[in-house]
């Protein structure tokens, strides 16, 4: 299978790359930075692809099979507070036009709409991000309700620890008491959406640990 990874030059991208080569699949990998992009170049292909460019991302999902997309927004202050539903807006108008239907999004226990942390230093940050969480928001549903075999997958705090190779996963709700996972346990997780069809249509979260266990 070849897979377009949007977002492939960051740490989670890096990973993606890594698991999808472990498993036999060729990958596109688009990045506003292709130079960043990890991974043989005889196995992946590393194009210019920005999310608010239309454009560049349409025509790089062209002989993909399917879609992984790993967009975040670090920077507070950046103005740009609805990269997610434009990014995902192209990525959809460019699976229509090239008869692609398994999307997977990566998106943030953030973009649940009962989240709460325990603290005010985790509040304050949660009502800093607000305008960025309604952005995942509003891709969630853009990505389950466009008609496609689509998956959102929440994570919480990401690291780039060792695998534990054992994570819970809750459908249609956010983990309960899930603070962290491994980059490595989040690719493995993704390329299995990527690969199977049981969380197609919904949105689901994974984290190394929950509440009561």
């Amino acid at each position: 299978m070849k897979i377009a990874i949007l977002g492939a030059g960051g740490m989670t991208g890096e990973r993606l790359i890594a698991e999808a080569l472990k498993r036999g699949h060729s990958v596109i990998g688009l990045a506003r930075t292709p130079a960043n992009i990890k991974g043989d170049p005889a196995r992946v292909e590393k194009i210019f692809g920005d999310g608010f460019d239309r454009n560049s991302v349409i025509a790089g999902l062209k002989g993909a099979d399917a879609v992984i997309t790993t967009i975040g927004k670090r920077d507070l202050f950046d103005k740009r507070y609805w990269l997610n539903t434009e990014a995902h807006r192209n990525v959809l108008d460019g699976m229509m036009q090239h008869s692609i239907k398994r999307l997977v999004a990566i998106s943030s226990f953030g973009a649940a709409l009962d989240m709460t942390r325990p603290g005010i230093r985790r509040k304050i940050y949660l009502y800093l991000r607000r305008r960025y969480y309604g952005d995942m928001q509003e891709m969630e549903r853009m990505v389950i309700g466009a008609g496609l075999e689509g998956v959102v997958v929440r994570a919480p705090m990401l690291y780039n620890t060792p695998p534990k190779a054992a994570y819970f996963v809750e459908k249609d709700r956010n983990v309960p008491g899930g603070r962290s996972v491994s980059r490595d346990d989040l690719a493995v997780f993704v390329l299995d959406c990527a690969e199977k069809p049981d969380y197609v249509g919904h949105v689901v979260s994974l984290a190394d640990q929950r509440d009561g266990v």
